[in-house]
């Protein structure tokens, strides 16, 4: 990937804008050698990176990374033999390791710690012996503390017993009655590192001293008075032992520190790592990425992508785009009108591409997918170069002859207003044969233009796709979407027109546009237009098709426990009605025997009409047989059998209960085989979707409402309406009180033209 290339993406500005979100001096360097990956292994490695340090931001907060000392050039003069570092170098020592302390701890606490935290964690060394020498020898000043060495300790306070004898000395000397007259100020003062007292020019009338100093009116003598002379020279000579007790000390703590160079080297690295990967979370974070999958298919599928720097000047009004090209496809051609956002696209297609294969994560929304590109080889803007007497549109075909060159397939190459600057059907072919060439390479090419022909040639091209910058021509301005499968027309006349350019120039223009041309432009503009009422239809038939097959997967899932219920209804009733005729039985069986013949031939025909199974039996009963209680639904064993009240005491589970044979059913104990036969239930046909019930009994219209229910909901009808007239309202309030909540109806409403006539839409 060539620089000029990145620079023409802003990928170059981009990584200066990383470098705004490190916390370390450590990383610059890396940022700005930052380059596109080609190994997929390496790329995915450091995807897993970063996004192991959004991790420890999501749950813990940024690392603290802020403020820690640069070592870099303290460590590089470790390396060089006899070296001795200063004493504010070792502060800077102490103080980098106390933040590699800090840090340790910070990682060790944090929550949901990924692999490479770990390992960081694991490389982080925080040398607590050398941070406690350091710390005992030298303070956060820079200052050698007296604890560093013993004879460093007994010279300061020899140094401390001389200076306040010289400072008594002096002060016995100034106080002296013969000298008043020649001191110039009570005090006492150091010049050329010895102690000296204020005098005037005549003060060797009174006693004998050196001068070391005159002040700048030449007023004033510093004197050494030959009394302290001695003092002074005790105390130089004390202080250059200091000096190199000194010296000595931090000669002494140099070595100490040379034998773990090695780990604060890889602190060093791992505080790098860390800040490094910790400002692409960052960033990451700010800008709304997600982390991309790399493929080696062709595949191009980034949605609601944007660009990093519309982004910052834009802010919230950045309109995002989905940029999408099937595997299929090996060209793209963007066409639409000037600051349409053509070429705001074409620099968001290679810098996302550029970032994703970088290993970073992108401004995107869900799983972007990204090809892992052998080259990435833009040309963006006006290519003239002056100095070389070059035209723009030679040096334009010369990069283009330089990337076709040095291409070996599997490039991107991203070409911005391609064929410009010259006659249009020559550049048109020429853009052709461009594209036809680097595609027969295997290259995926994306390029922006003007040229009808393009288009169309985008239209033929099974390898390629148009795309349109969507563009209001109502309101005459630039939408910033991508419109796929469409072209796009340049409409600059239209644009002229719309800020007032004088309707002469406007009319000049279309003459000289040429009537086909003209025409072409007005059937691309159609041709949009077109795709775009098409694109929304089909949106709101999507949209009804997925409420469609909702509403049929509830229908689906509540069928079977409508027919069970129906089933159970239809049984309930089954068992009530030979209730009641084996109490006929009962009655006349000892007169008519014929009547009960009739009885049993009527219970059949009943038994055909509403089941279709086998008829129970309730004689071949006895003690010990397994049955189920019907009203219960539990099953149990019969332990007694009462014949002449049709009573079984039957026991279920630790209960014993006595029921009515007709609500009891004989249960074979085998063992559970497959059923696949399904019970039907036979309804009479309903032709129209309502019932009448008006004049009815409240009782007798609840019961017809039922059965015509249980018909309707079998039959798969959605509404049915209740007729039940207005009169004084009881009829009508205890059929929508009757069905309120019912587990089967969707929505009860009244009729909006006729009060008197109830809705109901069944699931």
């Amino acid at each position: 990937m060539v620089d000029r290339t990145l620079s023409y993406l802003d990928y170059v500005k981009l990584l200066d804008i990383f470098k705004q979100y490190s916390s370390t001096p450590f990383i610059d360097q890396l940022i700005s050698n930052l380059k596109p990956l080609n190994n997929l292994e390496a790329i995915e490695e450091r995807q897993n990176r970063i996004e192991a340090i959004l991790e420890i931001i999501k749950w813990d907060g940024k690392i603290p990374l802020s403020d820690i000392p640069d070592i870099r050039d303290i460590i590089r003069r470790v390396f060089i033999k006899d070296s001795v570092l200063e004493a504010q170098e070792f502060v800077f020592v102490s103080g980098f390791l106390k933040a590699c302390s800090d840090i340790a701890m910070f990682l060790k606490k944090a929550h949901n710690k990924k692999p490479f935290v770990e390992t960081i964690l694991e490389r982080i060394k925080p040398l607590l012996p050398v941070y406690s020498r350091i710390s005992k020898t030298v303070n956060v000043e820079g200052f050698i503390e007296d604890t560093a060495s013993y004879d460093l300790s007994k010279i300061r306070a020899d140094l401390f017993v001389f200076r306040e004898r010289i400072r008594k000395k002096l002060e016995k000397i100034m106080e002296r009655e013969t000298v008043r007259p020649v001191l110039q100020d009570f005090y006492i003062s150091l010049r050329n590192n010895r102690y000296v007292i204020p005098l005037k020019p005549n003060f060797n009338e009174v006693f004998q001293g050196i001068v070391h100093d005159y002040s700048h009116s030449l007023k004033t003598s510093f004197v050494e008075p030959l009394e302290v002379v001695e003092l002074n020279n005790a105390i130089n000579i004390l202080e250059k032992d200091e000096k190199e007790e000194e010296k000595r000390v931090l000669r002494e703590l140099t070595e100490f520190i040379r034998k773990f160079v090695q780990e604060l080297e890889t602190n060093l690295d791992a505080i790098q790592d860390m800040d490094f990967y910790q400002c692409f979370a960052i960033f990451s974070t700010e800008f709304g990425c997600v982390k991309p999958e790399i493929n080696n298919h062709g595949l191009i599928d980034m949605r609601n992508a944007v660009n990093p720097f519309i982004v910052i000047s834009k802010k919230d009004q950045t309109i995002p785009i989905d940029i999408c090209m099937e595997r299929e496809k090996k060209a793209m051609i963007i066409s639409g009108p000037n600051a349409g956002g053509k070429t705001a696209a074409l620099k968001t297609i290679g810098l996302l591409s550029a970032m994703a294969q970088t290993g970073l994560l992108i401004p995107a929304s869900g799983r972007p997918v990204v090809p892992l590109f052998s080259h990435i080889f833009a040309i963006i803007g006006d290519e003239q170069d002056i100095a070389m007497e070059l035209s723009s549109f030679t040096a334009h075909m010369n990069t283009i002859k330089d990337f076709y060159k040095v291409s070996k397939g599997e490039e991107l190459i991203l070409i911005d207003e391609i064929g410009g600057n010259t006659e249009p059907q020559e550049a048109s072919a020429l853009s052709m044969g461009v594209i036809d060439a680097f595609v027969e390479k295997g290259c995926k090419v994306i390029v922006t233009t003007h040229l009808n022909l393009l288009k169309a040639y985008g239209y033929t091209k099974p390898f390629s796709i148009n795309v349109a910058t969507a563009f209001d021509s109502d309101n005459m301005k630039p939408m910033y979407k991508l419109l796929y499968g469409m072209a796009g027309y340049s409409n600059a006349i239209n644009v002229a027109k719309n800020i007032d350019v004088p309707s002469i120039i406007i009319e000049k223009s279309y003459e000289y546009l040429g009537k086909q041309e003209h025409m072409l432009n007005d059937l691309v503009s159609a041709l949009e237009l077109g795709k775009r009422k098409i694109y929304e239809e089909q949106k709101e038939m999507g949209k009804l098709k997925e409420e469609l097959k909702k509403r049929l997967f509830l229908l689906h899932n509540k069928k079977d426990e409508y027919i069970k219920k129906l089933e159970e209804r239809c049984n309930t009733k089954l068992l009530e009605l030979e209730r009641e005729l084996e109490e006929v039985k009962k009655e006349v069986a000892k007169k008519e025997r014929a009547s009960i013949k009739v009885s049993r031939g009527r219970l059949g025909e009943l038994r055909k009409r509403f089941v279709k199974g086998v008829i129970k039996k309730y004689d071949d009963i006895h003690i010990g047989d397994h049955v189920k209680v019907t009203t219960l639904g539990s099953s149990g064993y019969v332990v007694d059998v009462d014949k002449e009240n049709d009573m079984y005491e039957i026991v279920i589970g630790n209960v014993r209960t006595k029921v009515n044979k007709w609500y009891v059913d004989k249960v074979v104990m085998e063992p559970k085989t497959p059923n696949n036969g399904k019970i039907h239930v036979d309804a009479e046909h309903i032709d129209t979707p309502e019932i009448n019930v008006m004049g009815m009994r409240v009782e007798e219209a609840l019961k017809e409402l039922d059965r015509f229910i249980d018909r309707a909901i079998v039959q798969g009808m959605p509404i049915i309406k209740i007729l039940h007239g207005i009169g004084t309202g009881r009829l009508m309030s205890a059929i929508r009180e009757h069905l309120a909540g019912a587990d089967f109806i969707k929505n009860l409403r009244k009729d909006e033209k006729n009060s008197g006539v109830t809705i109901v839409e069944l699931l």
